[in-house]
């Protein structure tokens, strides 16, 4: 579902249709005021339709909170796969009958089903904005943890940088309150992200701060998807260090003892990807190339 997705009266499309989505499993994306950047903690935005009999909104489990979101059906929708009727049943009934004490068990049911879903659909353009979801979640469970998925960061000049991942496009958003732009949080980023580009919002957001945005190589695998996420955890350490010190000796020495969470370890790569070897490094171009073959 794209965020600008939006049918008015004279368009081809109507945005809506008569097939009912119940049992349908698919990634869902909160639009509205209340929706944090980068998404709630709990949730991995992956769930199953418990009741899509309205044709434009839908009652939905997401699969990491286990909790029911309803969730906007109009604009294009990517279906993963079906649950059997008995699937669905079994699920209500895990769902609706947790009390507060048993919400770790029944999370850790529903998170296990999303992850043979996953599996089950293979890593490709219509997966990786979710596997990308749940490997940031766990960095931010290890580095900062607060109800949304994002990293936030105390700058010397007193403001609040939060930095959350776009699943869709692949980029780095930092946002960071000020009259002017944060050079201190410029500089930080690109150091600690491997120089990549970084750009700039040319005009404030409506939260009234600057926004900065980082764009990352897409992972064509899981395996890259993996070595994405290591980088990104090693770019927040080094901001960790560099403006929160004492923090970072903190989970430093908690990461040390209990190590890192990795949730995506139980996925795997299907044998059609294909294994690519770097012939030319990009930040250093050749006038021209000979002897490949």
């Amino acid at each position: 579902m794209s965020a600008g997705a939006g049918f008015d009266t004279e368009a081809a499309l109507t945005g809506t249709f008569q097939v009912s989505l119940t049992r349908a499993v698919l990634p869902y994306r909160e639009v509205g005021e209340q929706s944090l950047p980068g998404g709630r903690l709990a949730d991995i935005g992956l769930g199953v339709v418990v009741d899509g009999s309205d044709p434009a909104r839908a009652d939905v489990v997401d699969l990491g909170s286990a909790e029911i979101r309803v969730v906007d059906l109009t604009g294009p929708l990517v279906v993963l796969g079906w649950l059997y009727p008995s699937g669905l049943r079994s699920l209500r009934r895990v769902v609706e009958d947790t009390g507060f004490s048993e919400m770790d068990r029944t999370r850790a049911f529903t998170f296990s089903m999303a992850l043979r879903a996953l599996n089950s659909a293979g890593f490709g353009p219509l997966t990786r904005p979710t596997i990308l979801r749940i490997g940031f979640r766990d960095l931010c469970q290890d580095l900062d943890l607060h109800e949304g998925t994002a990293i936030r960061l105390l700058l010397p000049s007193g403001n609040v940088a939060r930095v959350h991942l776009d699943y869709e496009t692949v980029t780095l958003v930092a946002r960071a309150g000020g009259p002017l732009p944060n050079r201190e949080l410029e500089s930080a980023l690109v150091e600690a992200f491997g120089g990549r580009e970084l750009l700039r919002g040319s005009a404030r957001d409506p939260l009234s701060v600057h926004a900065y945005y980082l764009p990352l190589p897409i992972p064509r695998g899981l395996e890259e998807t993996r070595r994405l996420l290591d980088r990104l955890r090693r770019g927040f350490v080094h901001l960790l260090a560099r403006f929160e010190p004492e923090r970072y000796r903190s989970l430093r020495d908690l990461t040390g003892a209990l190590g890192e969470r990795d949730s995506l370890r139980s996925l795997q790569d299907r044998m059609e990807v294909p294994r690519l070897e770097t012939i030319i490094p990009a930040e250093r171009p050749s006038t021209g190339v000979s002897g490949v073959h």
